[in-house]
């Protein structure tokens, strides 16, 4: 899929989300705040955000995927990785991979190649290894 990144969320669904109450969580305040910021200003913790809770995925994985694909390299080689990006996308749930194998593929060969990745982050992958099928 092609993604415009100057689009919002609000734009791409074709529906804009009414304010908060006032005295709404941060975290609602936020994600509302989100969903109105074209894509590509939206930085990495900003997407696993997003994702952790499961807004604007069709959209959002498939970004966050390429964010995870392109510093996979430097990580590789001590570089700076976002952890909270990696745990957002690969704790979505199975079915979802299941409706994007190609996506799902994309992610398990980049998986691969990270190293030094927190304890609990691996746990995670190793669940997604384990979810999404080899043909996935």
């Amino acid at each position: 899929m092609s993604l415009d990144r100057g689009r919002t969320l609000e734009e791409l669904e074709g529906r804009r989300w009414p304010d908060p109450p006032v005295d709404t969580a941060a975290l609602v305040r936020n994600v509302h705040e989100l969903r109105r910021r074209p894509l590509g200003t939206l930085e990495p913790h900003e997407l696993a955000r997003l994702i952790g809770q499961d807004v604007g995925l069709p959209w959002l994985l498939p970004l966050a995927v390429e964010i995870i694909r392109n510093t996979a390299p430097q990580q590789a080689e001590g570089g700076w990785f976002d952890d909270d990006l990696l745990y957002a996308v690969v704790t979505r749930k199975p079915d979802l991979w299941a409706a994007a194998p190609e996506l799902a593929r994309e992610l398990k060969a980049t998986v691969a190649v990270l190293t030094g990745v927190s304890r609990y982050v691996r746990q995670e992958i190793a669940a997604f290894l384990a979810a999404v099928p080899e043909s996935g």
